[in-house]
């Protein structure tokens, strides 16, 4: 039995105890998969339809339309990390995830807006991979390793920059010490 069905069964199981029991509810924690999957039906069931496949999407799609001069902002824990998620009517959409207290913002252009990472705080991205599309994965992971490429061209440009003057000072000193 793979891992929907049996969470399923589980689910089921323990809302017909709960039944059983006269208890209200289906007892089921709002996180778990069933809970998740419920509201899927529910959504399903509405008749309401969204373009949205992704996390992000759906949360942009949930939240008001901003005016000129005052964006609308929503703050979601995702993981454990905040993400803060802004449309803006002049900037557009834009997804703050983490921060560091020396952070080193990348800018990433997705399907669903601009996404600032910082560099410092990679834990807090792979935290939250799951909420984009995989288009839009793929066009953050591709801008960090650009980024980091980047860095470590400028690191080997530097240490190339300090190794003739360390040779210079060293070859100084040898003639001053004969």
């Amino acid at each position: 039995m793979d891992y929907a069905a049996q969470e399923l069964k589980k689910y089921s199981d323990t809302a017909a105890r709960r039944s059983k029991m006269g208890l209200e509810g289906d007892g089921a924690d709002p996180n778990s998969f069933a809970a998740k999957l419920k509201k899927a039906d529910e959504y399903i069931a509405s008749g309401e339809s969204c373009a949205a496949t992704d996390s992000v999407g759906i949360i942009l799609r949930q939240m008001g339309e901003p005016t000129p001069g005052e964006p609308v902002t929503k703050t979601v824990i995702h993981n454990g990390v905040s993400v803060v998620v802004e449309k803006d009517y002049r900037k557009g959409n834009s997804i703050t995830i983490g921060g560091s207290s020396n952070p080193n913002w990348i800018h990433v252009a997705t399907s669903e807006g601009t996404v600032h990472i910082d560099l410092n705080d990679i834990d807090s991205l792979m935290k939250c991979l799951d909420m984009f599309s995989p288009e839009d994965l793929n066009l953050i992971l591709r801008k960090i390793t650009e980024a980091r490429q980047a860095q470590d061209a400028l690191q080997e440009i530097d240490n190339m920059r300090n190794t003739p003057v360390e040779s210079a000072e060293e070859k100084k000193e040898e003639e001053s010490d004969s």
